[in-house]
């Protein structure tokens, strides 16, 4: 049973989910996924997401904490825990913050959402660029070189070679969608959910257009 999932963010931070509490299998499945992706969460800043073990009571977060540094990732805070929870965590100096959350307790009125236009890049997007396309889709006719980062809040479609980071559906929007010819990426990502480059050799790549989608909080690639 996996006890942990990384979920990209827009925010500064990365968002460190616990789903089940097993502190020998944390621990193995921490160490196999820093393994994987050795640089993404280096320095990281990380919040401790409590929502799915609220069940198991107070955990032992100087443990969980410890293994964090012990990754070279900061943990500065947890959320969305019981109350008992939170204030453990607070003991063991991981504040209670709500980076990435709305604020529930007082809902404001939804406004229609403005039209955006489509992003449209035509040149190469090369190492250490970054290129958000906000409320919209984003298309690169060029190619992604590795360690370059494009995200847009809808759609993804490249043309060109696919080698570094696309982050499609950042702000939550769980039916976005990356489209692309070449698919040698870094790290795809959906609603902060992602694959790094190890975790896409599992996946049949053949000739023709690609698609990497969300299907039931599990990312797929297929050809189109």
């Amino acid at each position: 049973m996996l006890c942990f999932q990384f979920k990209a963010s827009f925010s500064p931070c990365t968002i460190f989910q616990l789903l089940h509490y097993d502190l020998e299998k944390l621990e193995h499945q921490l160490a196999e996924m820093i393994r994987r992706a050795p640089h993404f969460f280096q320095g990281a800043p990380v919040v401790i997401d409590l929502e799915k073990v609220k069940p198991f009571g107070v955990l032992n977060f100087a443990h969980i904490k410890q293994l964090l540094l012990a990754h070279n990732m900061i943990p500065i805070g947890a959320r969305n825990g019981s109350q008992a929870q939170q204030e453990a965590a607070a003991i063991a100096g991981l504040p209670l913050v709500n980076i990435g959350k709305s604020n529930t307790h007082h809902p404001v009125e939804k406004k229609a959402p403005m039209a955006t236009p489509t992003k449209l890049i035509t040149h190469p997007i090369r190492s250490g660029m970054q290129v958000y396309a906000k409320g919209g889709d984003l298309i690169v006719t060029g190619s992604i070189s590795p360690g370059a980062e494009i995200m847009a809040d809808g759609h993804i479609h490249v043309y060109g070679p696919l080698r570094g980071r696309a982050l499609a559906g950042v702000q939550g929007h769980q039916q976005a969608r990356i489209f692309c010819r070449h698919l040698d990426a870094e790290l795809v990502s959906i609603a902060g959910y992602y694959l790094t480059n190890e975790d896409m050799q599992t996946f049949s790549r053949q000739d023709g257009m690609m698609q990497v989608y969300l299907d039931n909080q599990q990312i797929r690639i297929e050809v189109i």
